[in-house]
């Protein structure tokens, strides 16, 4: 990121920054919890997206898509992209 940025690639800089904050520092998530990649992956399938297209959208492997939905999935207690939907237009619960 840094060699990027003094190079004068700001664009490049920005997505080797926007990937390190995708996958660096993993923590382990509370149940039901999910990474910025996968709450991605869920938003725009919810949205009606194939695999295809999502992997298109945020230049994955569709395989990377795949095993992303599934653990969405497992972590959501849901098994169709109907059930995800729903899932997700129901309000977030408020934390003190």
């Amino acid at each position: 990121m840094t060699a990027f940025a003094a190079l004068g690639s700001k664009g490049w800089a920005d997505r080797a920054r926007a990937d390190l904050e995708r996958v660096g520092g993993r923590r382990p998530r509370s149940s039901g919890e999910l990474t910025p990649t996968e709450r991605q992956i869920v938003e725009l399938a919810a949205e009606g997206l194939a695999n295809k297209e999502i992997a298109r959208t945020l230049d994955l492997a569709v395989h990377t898509v795949e095993v992303h939905l599934s653990r969405a999935y497992a972590r959501l207690g849901v098994r169709s992209r109907a059930q995800l939907a729903a899932r997700l237009s129901e309000p977030e619960p408020i934390n003190p």
